[in-house]
């Protein structure tokens, strides 16, 4: 028998299947998928699909190139491990990366979608993201589906902006991009620090003459190296789920706030009252913080929140309009308290327990609006898999053949394995989005030059660094124009 659960006006629904197919009265949830708006979304969907599936194009071939010129695997159970891993680190990451994108969005779409001019201003920015991704995959370049999805941001931040005639600073989330920009220019310079270093390392402890020659024909490794390599490449495809599959997951969300806001906004299968009513405690005691003109932004953000949950929540958020304005109330207030907590001068004058206080709101506070079901998840992991099994090959042999001298090393695949790794495992810490390629082609770069009679193919490391320095740029300023353009034709 269907395990079940109540939707928010008592009608059971089966658990863990999307709305679309459930009892529950979609007039209370969608908003209208016969509108334009809602038609747009649907295609921005299926195109964020087919751009995770090209995220496996470019990203996940970095994971699997060492161990398929090292012949450790063969292609087919590469792409299998790959796959495998990568939904792992789907599934275990959480959302604090997959909300770390899209909190640079404007915040009105963040709080859900549900106009023509948002649908068109979205849908541009996912065709740019695509646009860009697939042809440099075609080119065999290895570039950042990362920094693909910022510059496009960006790019209809201004575009958002420019349409409505206010200041572009005013758009753009600068406090969450200043991390993000830091994280996307460090993390190339770490994967190749780590990558010189570490093969310095390997060939100072190892010994084995084979672990720095290319394998030759179809022998594989022997058993102790090709068990590294196989851990390696499953360490970069968990890492690389873990950090960049999550960014197609939190622009799902957007869509599924806009069609749904009432079911994905604001969860009512999720959030009883027991939920809002530990928001509101920690609303007051925040309120009593900030008060005395500590923050005062954030008092009086506190008390409008507080006045709008003294009615019956559930039937705030139960509704599509309930719910976008509830969650724009919260985004608000989040914002506040990350620039609260920016602001070292007021922090430090708090007590422990006020900080620690300040910090419970502001984790309740994103529960609320970042929860993700488990289907979307799943569908991120699928096309990131599909992606791989069909596309991987190009950005294989470019960086398996093409950043080097010669072929690649087993030494040099573990050291940019280990380096990829370990980068991208303290992106995730900090909640950040980095790329995948940057860190793992720096690391290739970097265990390449520490390789004595080894040399840095400059013709293919000029393409990836032309590529790399153009790709905001370009992003940035092909998602301003398609916006332009969309906005024109739809809103």
């Amino acid at each position: 028998m269907a395990l079940q659960r109540r939707c928010a006006y008592g009608r059971a629904v089966v658990m863990g299947v999307p709305p679309f197919f459930s009892g529950c009265k979609m007039d209370q949830w969608v908003a209208g998928v016969s509108t334009v708006p809602a038609i747009i979304l649907l295609i921005v969907f299926g195109l964020i699909l087919f751009q995770e599936a090209v995220n496996g194009f470019h990203d996940v071939a970095n994971a699997i190139a060492t161990v398929i010129y090292s012949n450790a695997l063969t292609p087919t159970q590469s792409v299998v491990l790959a796959a495998t891993f990568n939904f792992l680190g789907v599934l275990l990451g959480g959302t604090a990366v997959a909300f770390g994108l899209v909190y640079l969005l404007p915040e009105s779409m963040v709080a859900g979608i549900n106009t023509r001019g948002e649908a068109a201003l979205f849908f541009a920015m996912i065709v740019a993201a695509v646009v860009w991704n697939f042809g440099t995959w075609w080119l065999g370049i290895p570039s950042s589906t990362t920094h693909a999805y910022i510059g496009a941001i960006l790019g209809i931040a201004m575009a958002d902006a420019f349409l409505a005639g206010r200041p572009v600073a005013d758009q753009i989330n600068w406090l969450q991009g200043e991390r993000v920009m830091l994280a996307l220019m460090l993390s190339p310079l770490v994967g190749f620090v780590l990558g010189f270093v570490l093969l310095a390392l390997i060939r100072w402890r190892v010994r084995d003459p084979a672990m720095y020659q290319p394998v030759e024909g179809s022998t594989p490794p022997s058993p102790g190296i090709r068990r590294v390599l196989i851990a390696g490449a499953a360490g970069v495809s968990l890492m690389h789920g873990s950090n960049d599959g999550q960014k197609s997951i939190g622009l799902m969300m957007i869509v599924l706030f806009g069609l749904l806001p009432a079911l994905y906004g604001l969860d009512p299968q999720r959030l009883d009252k027991d939920d809002y009513a530990r928001l509101s405690q920690h609303l007051v005691a925040v309120s009593v913080i900030a008060s005395d003109g500590r923050a005062p932004e954030v008092a009086v953000l506190a008390e409008d929140l507080l006045k709008r949950l003294e009615t019956e929540p559930q039937v705030v958020g139960g509704t599509a309009i309930g719910a976008q304005q509830l969650r724009t109330q919260i985004l608000r207030m989040n914002t506040e308290l990350t620039r609260l907590r920016k602001d070292h001068a007021v922090m430090n004058g708090l007590q422990p327990d006020q900080q620690r206080q300040v910090i419970q709101t502001q984790a309740l506070l994103r529960d609320f609006v970042e929860h993700v079901p488990f289907w979307v998840v799943l569908l991120s992991a699928l096309a990131l898999g599909g992606g791989t099994a069909l596309g991987y090959r190009r950005i294989v042999t470019t960086l398996g053949e093409k950043m080097g001298s010669h072929r690649m090393t087993p030494a040099q695949g573990i050291a940019a394995q280990t380096s990829a790794v370990i980068s991208i495992a303290m992106a995730d810490g900090g909640g950040l989005p980095v790329s995948t390629t940057h860190v793992l082609s720096s690391a290739v770069v970097g265990s390449v030059a520490a390789t004595p009679g080894h040399s840095v193919n400059r013709e293919t490391l000029a393409r990836i660094a032309i590529t790399w320095v153009t790709t905001l740029p370009a992003t940035i300023l092909l998602s301003f124009a398609l916006g332009v353009a969309f906005y024109a034709a739809f809103a």
